[in-house]
């Protein structure tokens, strides 16, 4: 039996990408720019990153990823920790496109388009394995990673993506 989604999921998925996310950081490699709490300058220029609050960032994480990206209709907690992650890391439209791959690789027929809609949500709902369609999420995120050719990132890029969200253990 997997692990549902209840009250206080967010607050467990967004203690797992705080843990994941770390403080601030100006590195000239990161496409980003200056961030911190995963919170970019690139993405929110009107932010001054430095002076971020961690309350301001969850509150980020609340309205432009968690709810936007529909976190909390996904059934399993451990695949909606991670994929709250993924679209804080590589935005929403990548994270959706390797949910929608993860789903129809474990028999699913969605549009892989970016966009995780109704159909999407109740695809990954309706796969019988929870942990294999985690696992197929983890493959597509690091076929992603692989693909960008930042090597400097790569190791925690591939460590981001198996951490277990020990905040969902009771």
């Amino acid at each position: 039996m997997c692990a549902m989604v209840d009250r206080g999921a967010f607050e467990e998925a967004v203690a797992f990408v705080l843990r994941l996310e770390g403080g601030y950081s100006d590195s000239p490699i990161d496409p980003g720019g200056e961030t911190k709490f995963g919170i970019s300058k690139r993405r929110y220029p009107h932010l001054n990153i430095r002076e971020l609050t961690q309350e301001q960032a969850e509150g980020i994480y609340r309205r432009d990823f968690w709810d936007r990206n529909r976190c909390s209709e996904i059934a399993y907690a451990p695949l909606a920790c991670h994929y709250l992650s993924a679209c804080v890391n590589v935005g929403p439209t990548v994270a959706a496109k390797a949910l929608q791959r993860a789903a129809n690789s474990n028999g699913a027929c969605v549009t892989v388009d970016g966009i995780a809609g109704s159909r999407t949500i109740a695809a990954v709902n309706a796969v019988a394995d929870a942990g294999l369609l985690l696992n197929a999420f983890f493959a597509h995120l690091l076929e992603h990673y692989l693909g960008l050719g930042y090597d400097a990132y790569l190791k925690g890029w591939a460590r981001r993506v198996v951490a277990f969200p020990k905040e969902l253990v009771a």
